[in-house]
């Protein structure tokens, strides 16, 4: 049996993080998790050749915005795809993923589009 491709969701509210596992689990993902950097990190240890997406939301609490965890994540996983989800398409998401090149996705997100998302690559 083909093992599953894995992806990393980065979210710190649980109920969000939750819901959106389950989507990328139906659709047949391995989904890792984490709350914050130290337990994305944790979550993917030794896995960074397999991580082949990286879903993070852009606010994460107090701690560093989840641009900066996935930049940190990225550089042993450079062939991860990247999406942030965000609140609001202005001001410091928009212009932090246009600078990175990442892909963003306002929220809430619809299952649909973020499946459409994972279908691109």
């Amino acid at each position: 049996m083909p093992k599953q491709p894995l992806a990393l969701i980065i979210e710190d509210d649980p109920p969000s993080g939750e819901a959106l596992s389950l989507i990328v689990a139906d659709w047949g993902a391995e989904v890792a998790f984490g709350r914050d950097g130290d337990e994305a990190e944790a979550a993917i240890a030794g896995r960074f050749d397999d991580l082949r997406w990286i879903i993070t939301d852009f606010h994460l609490g107090d701690g560093p915005h989840g641009i900066s965890v996935v930049q940190r994540l990225v550089a042993f996983a450079p062939h991860a795809r990247v999406l942030v989800l965000s609140g609001s398409f202005h001001g410091k998401a928009q212009a932090e993923a246009a600078t990175t090149g990442y892909e963003l996705m306002q929220k809430p997100a619809r299952a649909s589009a973020i499946i459409a998302w994972l279908e691109a690559g």
